[in-house]
């Protein structure tokens, strides 16, 4: 599981996922937002499902940061 802060003109969301597909089905819909068109290569999500804590990346204007990584998600989630 990976929490990610994302941050645009001043304004932070936390995001959670708990598998790198919901991390780019969530990127390819900021991509849509913008009405911009994304190469494979563009795709920033194997970087950030594999970055460390504190780690930043820029994509398309927004600011996504590694606030918190478990192997084990319901760690994360206090045991649901």
């Amino acid at each position: 599981m990976i929490r990610l802060n994302i941050k645009k003109n001043g304004l932070i969301n936390v995001e959670s996922f708990t598998e790198k597909k919901d991390l780019e089905h969530y990127l390819f819909k900021m991509a849509i937002k913008s009405k911009r068109i994304f190469t494979v290569l563009e795709n920033p999500s194997n970087e950030i499902w594999n970055g460390n804590v504190a780690q930043s990346f820029n994509f398309d204007g927004y600011v996504i940061s590694i606030s918190a990584k478990s192997a084990n998600h319901n760690s994360m989630l206090g045991d649901k």
